[in-house]
């Protein structure tokens, strides 16, 4: 890598890149309740992959929310519900309307609620998700050892 450019200047790599086709990501394909519902759906797509459906609750009001599949990514879609930055929400089973059971507390004060990517109910294999509506904490575990985002070009 070239430190100078031609005109004698120093070239500072941007930290910051962009993702390219050939970058590896983590996709979650299935997704389940404690009850064994499927929480993967095809009524909202992100990025061609279909998008983790769960019911939101906070006092009266309630609503779906589809969440990107993706790892690392913060998109979402809220259907029958406004969304605040903050606010700290149930979330439920889209399908049998159990309450998601609670991993671990949130760094932000909040709960990383679990999801489990097989029918089993094992929390030593789930993927916790903070409940605060902005907050961008979540792990996955496997085997109890947390996978971090810069573990995925590992796999």
């Amino acid at each position: 890598m070239e430190r100078f450019n031609e005109r004698g200047m120093l070239i500072i790599p941007n930290p910051v890149r962009e993702r390219t086709a050939a970058d590896k990501i983590l996709v979650v394909c299935s997704l389940f309740c404690p009850d064994g519902h499927n929480l993967i759906s095809s009524r909202a797509v992100f990025n061609g992959y279909p998008g983790i459906l769960v019911k939101a609750s906070k006092g009266s009001k309630q609503g779906l929310i589809a969440l990107s599949p993706v790892y690392g990514s913060t998109a979402r879609i809220s259907l029958d519900i406004d969304l605040v930055v903050g606010e700290i929400m149930d979330l439920h089973c889209p399908v049998c309307d159990i309450l998601l059971p609670v991993h671990s507390p949130c760094s932000c004060g909040a709960d990383l609620v679990a999801f489990f990517p097989t029918k089993k109910s094992d929390f030593t294999d789930c993927i916790a998700i903070c409940n605060r509506v902005g907050c961008i904490n979540s792990h996955i575990l496997i085997n109890d050892e947390v996978i971090s985002l810069s573990m995925v070009d590992a796999f």
